[in-house]
C-alpha cells in the first residue's frame, strides 16, 4: 500500500513539474507569419512559393539557387 501512495505521489510530482513548463506548440506559433504572404512565381520552372522563400536575381525571383544560376548563366 505504501508504495501505490508513493508510486501516486511520484506521478502527481510529474505531471506538476510538465504543467509548468512552456510548452513547444506555443513557441512553434509565434514563428509563423501572422497573416497571409505575398505568393511568387519561379521564372525558370513556374512553381508557387513565398515571397519570403524566393531567391532573387537579374530576370525574377527563383525557388533555389541552382534554379537562379540556370536562368542567368
Amino acid at each position: 500500500m505504501k508504495y501505490l501512495i508513493l508510486l501516486v505521489m511520484v506521478l502527481g510530482g510529474i505531471w506538476w513539474i510538465r504543467q509548468q513548463r512552456p510548452q513547444h506548440t506555443e513557441t512553434k506559433k509565434s514563428r509563423q507569419p501572422s497573416g497571409p504572404q505575398t505568393m511568387v512565381t519561379c521564372a525558370q520552372c513556374g512553381v508557387h512559393l513565398p515571397e519570403s522563400d524566393a531567391v532573387r536575381g537579374l530576370q525574377g525571383v527563383y525557388c533555389s539557387e541552382a534554379h537562379r544560376q540556370q536562368a542567368q548563366g
